[in-house]
């Protein structure tokens, strides 16, 4: 990577973790810019305004959060493997972090309401969210007639408990979701 690529990575992964941590409306270009310590014109070279970097902000979390589902999907070999997997590995990522909740969602749902032309964006990641989760749910042979409803389900059961872990903190929400996710296959558990 180039200098200049290093530098857009940096203001890009760094507006994630505050718009995650401190939410989009609380967090200016100013914070983006001291905790990067990167000068002004940095981050108006790559982005005119703030909304850009929120986009490049969903794209980030967006490939981050989807290729850790799809390698989860792919290495597990059944839906209960898939949903260990899953939350074995999203108990790591934020194991030593003080952030809470799916950083898509809870980044994605706050701009939704500030900038709507990102809304698209923020929908289509979730659909991918929803894709995967078909892929996992395929393992177990799962009817072609119930794999969309099943994994909207799925899809509703993730997001509830991370906005709820988000409020509370409270880490058992994982375990529930993890419970409630095995739960959508009879047997699951």
């Amino acid at each position: 990577m180039t200098k200049g690529e290093l530098s857009k990575k940096r203001i890009i992964e760094t507006a994630g973790d505050l718009f995650w941590k401190n939410g989009y409306t609380k967090t200016g270009v100013s914070e983006i810019l001291k905790a990067t310590g990167l000068p002004k014109g940095s981050f108006y070279f790559y982005f005119k305004k703030k909304s850009d970097v929120a986009k490049a902000v969903l794209q980030y979390y967006s490939s981050k959060i989807i290729d850790l589902l799809r390698s989860v999907a792919a290495a597990s070999d059944s839906w209960a493997s898939f949903c260990d997997s899953f939350l074995h590995i999203y108990q790591e990522e934020l194991a030593d972090k003080q952030y809470y909740g799916c950083p898509l969602a809870v980044v994605g749902m706050e701009i939704a309401f500030q900038e709507e032309e990102l809304v698209k964006h923020y929908h289509e990641a979730m659909e991918e969210v929803r894709k995967i989760f078909m892929q996992a749910l395929r393992k177990n042979k799962i009817a072609k007639e119930e794999l969309e409803e099943l994994a909207d389900l799925c899809l509703a059961i993730y997001e509830g408990n991370l906005v709820l872990y988000r409020l509370s903190k409270d880490q058992g929400l994982l375990l529930r979701m993890n419970v409630q996710l095995k739960k959508v296959i009879p047997g699951g558990i």
